[in-house]
């Protein structure tokens, strides 16, 4: 059984734009980052069977950054219809939620335009 723990919060960890962004999982399960490089490669590690991790993507003040999600291993995330592609305008904020079904497969939704 598991409770729910009164005043919990995430750790926050911050990263920082780069062609190739490592996120480490074994860090925490909540990240975010101002995206200043197009084509951006986030690469996940240490994100276990069953594991859920969540990346805000804030667009930079020039906005257009694209970016693609997947494992250290080169696993891809597979997101819903195909379609990964972040918001583009000036500061826009996205959510990137990825999870890990254990079974080799990374699953990602992108909760798009927080502005």
């Amino acid at each position: 059984q598991h409770t729910f723990e009164k005043n919990y919060k995430e750790n926050i960890v911050s990263l920082t734009s780069a062609s190739t962004i490592a996120v480490d999982c074994s860090l925490s399960s909540f990240f975010e980052v101002t995206l200043e490089h197009d084509n951006a490669n986030f690469v996940l590690s240490n994100l276990p069977a069953g594991g859920t991790v969540s990346i805000v993507v804030t667009q930079d003040s020039g906005g257009g950054n694209s970016a693609a999600f997947y494992a250290a291993d080169s696993t891809a995330t597979k997101f819903a219809q195909g379609v990964s592609t972040l918001s583009a305008g000036a500061n826009d904020i996205d959510v990137v939620t990825i999870f890990n079904n254990g079974g080799g497969t990374l699953l990602g939704t992108i909760q798009k335009d927080f502005t």
